[in-house]
């Protein structure tokens, strides 16, 4: 769970630790947790030396992870880091109150889903989006609107039902959450139909429900981390996507373009990448002297279009030029 991908080589306490949720190659951790520290580099502070943590909350058991936590924090005593990187909701929500109590340490977050409100209310570090303690960072945006503007232009008209396959474990249920909040005020809202993967079975049963349903016109598969009975281990994106593609003759919206290269069919998504980037720019900030008052909370600015031309052509869906000019990223 712990890696020395170092600036530079560390010789006694460490200058950034960089927390990530999931494991080193996760489709959502790695291209923040590579952007950010290319952001430091960019900026001129490729000598602070730094360490690496990754929690791998999706397959890990929950005494491993507590464990990891618990190690982090002593090193954080110890070490006394410039910066704290954390990388999605599980990283953070595991150490920003252990944070808050050396003030000397600044955290900057990527990739936040849940929101700020819930963590604010637990241990409070903003008034409204400006930091009042030594956290700041950039809320992660699903771009949802966007999304289903592209897929009505797909469709080429109005959309009737949307459904949204989601896992039960934590962020699973954080993803589904925020996009029934990006989503609500919208002629959109009571157009979602929820479906809920308890397990590998029930997931399974959701998506041939999800095929079979005329009124239904396109998914998101959420299904971020399942339980499966057959060999009781939980099955991420990447494993579940066949077996959803092989089920589901539908348009699958991606919520990120690394889920469109599992073979889903893609559309307007966030750009990980540029969110860790913006996240590391925010950190170079603090590092050069700027006062954490002064650089509020910033919502993700960067969407990709992606789309996968193989299951773009299994669907029969021809896109036209101007949807065409659109799309950012072709996967074949």
């Amino acid at each position: 769970m712990f890696a020395a991908l170092a600036l530079a080589t560390p010789a006694t306490a460490t200058d950034v630790f960089l927390v990530a949720s999931y494991d080193e190659k996760d489709a959502c951790g790695q291209p923040q947790y590579e952007a950010a520290m290319d952001a430091l580099k960019q900026a001129g502070f490729a000598d602070l030396s730094s360490k690496g943590y990754f929690l791998d909350t999706r397959v890990s058991s929950k005494e491993e992870v507590l464990k990891a936590v618990e190690q982090i924090k002593q090193d954080i005593r110890s070490d006394k880091p410039k910066l704290v990187f954390t990388i999605d909701d599980a990283a953070f929500a595991m150490l920003y109150e252990e944070v808050l109590q050396h003030p000397e340490t600044r955290m900057v977050f990527t990739g936040l889903n849940l929101s700020l409100g819930y963590y604010n209310d637990k241990a409070r570090f903003l008034d409204g989006r400006t930091p009042v303690a030594n956290i700041t960072g950039v809320f992660e945006y699903l771009f949802m609107r966007d999304q289903i503007g592209m897929l009505e232009a797909v469709l080429n008209r109005q959309l009737n039902k949307l459904a949204v396959l989601h896992s039960t474990d934590a962020i699973g249920v954080i993803l589904k959450d925020q996009i029934l909040d990006e989503l609500k005020g919208t002629p959109y809202e009571s157009r979602i139909v929820l479906f809920a993967a308890e397990d590998i079975p029930t997931m399974i049963r959701h998506a041939k429900a999800i095929n079979d349903d005329d009124q239904i016109d396109a998914y998101i598969p959420v299904t971020m981390s399942v339980p499966d009975p057959a060999d009781n281990k939980r099955k991420t994106m990447d494993l579940v996507a066949p077996t959803l593609i092989k089920h589901i003759r539908k348009i699958d919206l991606s919520l990120n373009s690394s889920f469109t290269e599992y073979g889903f069919f893609g559309g307007v998504s966030i750009d990980f990448y540029q969110m860790g980037f913006q996240t590391g720019f925010l950190a170079t900030k603090l590092l050069k002297g700027g006062a954490i008052k002064d650089i509020p909370i910033e919502d993700a600015r960067r969407s990709i279009v992606a789309v996968n031309r193989k299951r773009m052509q299994e669907l029969g869906i021809r896109l036209s030029p101007e949807a065409r000019s659109i799309v950012d990223k072709w996967i074949d």
